[in-house]
């Protein structure tokens, strides 16, 4: 049975009283964090004179299952922590590297920035998010005790750049479905008595907020075209792949959330004019400052009547609208819809571990992968 959650001590308040004036930061995922998104942190967090050194493991559309258990995801061992494209070069082994720091000088690294797979409860149910998330943590911190993990909100293909309002509806439902996932840890990690915490990065709900505010009057100085379309444009390159315009934002909400500091003022990228730069540090930090001040996950019973009462029916609904149309007859798109709502709604009403939102502090210790 659940037992009552404990308190997990990590709200906006702490974001707020511990800025940053440097940081190491290991960067783990695929093309939503690749380049210019690092290049243009460190030279943001340079220009504000804050320090930064970072590496990476890059693994093109992967999941977290596929940076640790390597391309067969059903092997025993960890052959995926040393899979993937670094800073220079690849075949890094990260976690060597997080324990004996090769890349990166001055200490352990501070932060780690990591992301899952978009196709958020896919990955969740199917690619067991939660328990790799919490192995690469563990890692993480066994370099550093002190260090942070920021969970990285990916976010999903845009059905329709000319009207964006149900992916911007979709992202922000699924924004605290994230959470959910770094929660989920984080009790797990309370429950043992560490003081280590996973805080989410909404990266995703920040740039539904910028395409939301863009696109509707008065718009965004710099930012909104003449039509919607043309101002998405400006934003997302292909339909999930971001411009170097896109990229510049994002990477302006990573500072602000890592450093817990203002970037308004901050460098930007020759091709921007003064005005969009101003722009977007500016919707950056009014974003992020309101989203730490506020703070305060879920629990792990309100995760899942969330997610039964509207976010697996909102996904699959964005999924079918978004992605199935194109591979499947509208009424196989329909059946598939309705095989998993089917499916995930048993999973998230179990009361056991086959439910990754499910916690007992009896049982929880052996839910976790050992490490390697």
């Amino acid at each position: 049975m659940n037992k009552a959650q404990p308190v997990v001590p990590f709200t906006g308040a702490d974001w707020a009283i511990a800025p940053r004036d440097s940081a190491r930061i290991f960067i783990s995922g695929h093309s939503l964090v690749d380049q210019p998104l690092p290049n243009y942190l460190a030279q943001i967090a340079q220009s504000m004179d804050t320090q930064v050194e970072w590496e990476r493991q890059y693994v093109v559309g992967s999941a977290i299952v596929r940076r640790t258990r390597g391309e067969d995801h059903d092997s025993m061992g960890w052959v995926g922590y040393r899979e993937g494209y670094n800073r220079n070069g690849e075949g890094l082994d990260v976690i060597n590297e997080f324990v004996r720091p090769q890349s990166v000088q001055g200490g352990p690294y501070d932060v780690l920035l990591i992301t899952e797979e978009h196709s958020m409860l896919d990955s969740l149910v199917s690619n067991d998010t939660v328990r790799y998330l919490r192995h690469f943590h563990d890692r993480f911190v066994e370099g550093n005790p002190q260090g942070v993990t920021y969970f990285y909100e990916s976010w999903f293909s845009l059905d329709d750049k000319g009207d964006p309002l149900r992916w911007i509806e979709y992202e922000r439902a699924a924004s605290p479905i994230w959470q959910c996932v770094a929660t989920r840890i984080n009790l797990s990690l309370a429950a043992e008595g560490r003081d280590d915490r996973i805080v989410s990065l909404p990266a995703g709900m920040a740039l539904a907020e910028l395409i939301s505010v863009a696109t509707r009057e008065p718009g965004l100085s710099g930012i909104t075209q003449a039509s919607v379309r043309e101002t998405v444009d400006g934003i997302v390159g292909d339909t999930v792949h971001l411009t170097p315009l896109g990229s510049y934002y994002v990477a302006l909400v990573t500072y602000a959330s890592v450093y817990r500091r203002s970037p308004v003022g901050a460098w930007a990228p020759a091709l921007m004019s003064a005005a969009q730069a101003k722009t977007l540090q500016q919707v950056a930090w009014e974003f992020v400052s309101s989203y730490y001040a506020n703070y305060d996950p879920m629990t792990m019973t309100e995760c899942r009547t969330r997610l039964k009462d509207s976010v697996i029916s909102g996904y699959l609904t964005y999924m079918r609208q978004a992605y199935w149309k194109n591979e499947l007859t509208l009424p196989h798109a329909y059946v598939r819809s309705m095989r998993r709502w089917i499916a995930w709604h048993r999973t998230f009403s179990r009361d056991d571990q086959v439910n990754p939102f499910h916690f007992d502090s009896a049982t929880d210790k052996g839910y976790w992968f050992p490490a390697p």
